[in-house]
């Protein structure tokens, strides 16, 4: 079964979809940008993802450096899971639903949310201690944040993986059904 044409509404909402991913996307990476480049919205960042605790931290050329590079793995990921679903949405507009296809988009999706639930966690710790290395001993400071939607991110990663195995599985059997006469 390669093709669902009895959803107008769901090829409506689908391209929606895809054209609000896409500006998602566009406006994700020019942010990312933006916020390494104006150093109020650096710290502003900083502060956002380290609370209280980066406080007090200095913007060095070489922390800020170090910040950008730490924020571009679950930015990266995002962005990877964000074309994903992307090309899911794409997918279903032009009437392709359960298709293997759109299983594997599913299911690359769902692994950058699992992902997002992992590297949120990482990379404030990353960041903290990028910040705090060149400290006096006693000064360095480790931070492990952990939030209900870390948590939240690894439920639906986890739902949207499962769904994906279901997708493949459905898209086998119809597919063996197809072939008897």
């Amino acid at each position: 079964m390669t093709s669902f044409d009895h959803s107008d509404r769901l090829r409506r909402f689908s391209k929606a979809m895809a054209m609000l991913t896409t500006l998602g996307m566009l406006l994700i990476a020019i942010a990312m940008i933006a916020v390494f480049l104006i150093p109020d919205w650096t710290r502003n960042l900083l502060l956002a993802r380290l609370g209280q605790a980066g406080h007090d931290l200095s913007l060095s050329p070489g922390r800020v450096i170090a910040a950008a590079a730490i924020t571009a793995v679950p930015v990266g990921a995002l962005l990877f899971g964000l074309w994903q679903v992307r090309a899911l949405f794409l997918n279903f507009a032009n009437g392709h639903v359960f298709t293997l296809t759109s299983a594997r988009l599913l299911r690359d999706f769902a692994g950058s949310v699992l992902a997002q639930a992992i590297l949120g966690p990482i990379s404030s710790t990353a960041l903290m201690l990028a910040f705090t290395l060149d400290n006096p001993p006693g000064r360095r400071e480790l931070v492990i944040a952990l939030s209900v939607h870390d948590y939240l991110a690894l439920i639906v990663g986890g739902v949207l993986l499962a769904v994906a195995w279901v997708m493949v599985e459905a898209t086998r059997i119809a597919d063996e059904n197809a072939s008897f006469v």
